[in-house]
């Protein structure tokens, strides 16, 4: 659901609202303030208050669903860089609270502390491919030719039996006709990626999820103690 991160957002803030580099740096602060808020808002509610696995996952969901509506909606040529606070902020909010979810379901379903490292390395790596390559990869596959088939229909110069057959690389799309058959695309991915957000999320409502976090950390002091039992051994 958060792959168009890597996929989308840059070449529209970059190439349709023509933001220089300062401007797009700036965008970063808005999507550190989501994960910040993100990380003390799980902390109250999943660390102290123990909200359920389920509850913190609709949330997540939920965040993302406003994320992807918002660009659906509202993207287009004179957007402000203000306005994209609250879709890149709901971005980090929900990209943190769905990442600390999952870690501490690892250390609730009963792996001992010491192969833990081991548990949480793998899944790091799972992540990292799942969130920046195989999904900018499919993100980016249709991307490509959603705005070939645009560029076409829009393009006066090309026949209709080149719809579907010529793939033209985003990068080499230039003027208004491009800017807007990527404009159009983007739009069109955007639509698709929230119908599936809301599905999941109805999904995750009416699912039946009692788990609450019951993790249990050993002190620091313990940590040492086991961590020179294993030097010696």
């Amino acid at each position: 659901m958060l792959a168009t991160e890597h996929v989308f957002e840059h070449t529209y803030a970059a190439r349709v609202l023509g933001f220089d580099e300062t401007n797009l740096i700036d965008l970063n602060w808005y999507v550190l303030w989501g994960i910040l808020a993100g990380c003390v808002f799980t902390y109250l509610t999943f660390a102290l208050r123990r909200w359920s696995y389920k509850s913190m996952t609709a949330i997540s969901f939920a965040l993302a669903v406003v994320y992807l509506g918002w660009f659906y909606f509202m993207i287009d040529y004179g957007v402000e860089k203000e306005s994209l606070f609250l879709p890149l902020f709901c971005r980090g909010f929900a990209s943190v609270v769905i990442s600390i979810i999952y870690l501490t379901s690892i250390v609730q379903s009963g792996l001992p502390f010491e192969i833990f490292p081991q548990a949480l390395t793998l899944n790091g790596f799972t992540g990292a491919v799942m969130s920046a390559t195989f999904g900018p990869a499919v993100i980016g596959e249709l991307l490509s030719h959603i705005t070939a088939t645009d560029f076409s229909v829009l393009s006066s110069d090309l026949t209709s039996t080149n719809v579907t057959a010529k793939i033209i690389p985003v990068e080499l799309l230039a003027g208004e006709t491009g800017l807007q058959a990527l404009l159009l695309a983007m739009k069109e991915i955007f639509g698709w990626l929230v119908i599936a957000a809301i599905l999941f999320l109805l999904i995750i409502l009416i699912s039946y999820g009692p788990v609450k976090p019951m993790a249990i950390f050993p002190k620091w002091r313990t940590i040492r103690r086991i961590a020179r039992r294993m030097a010696r051994l």
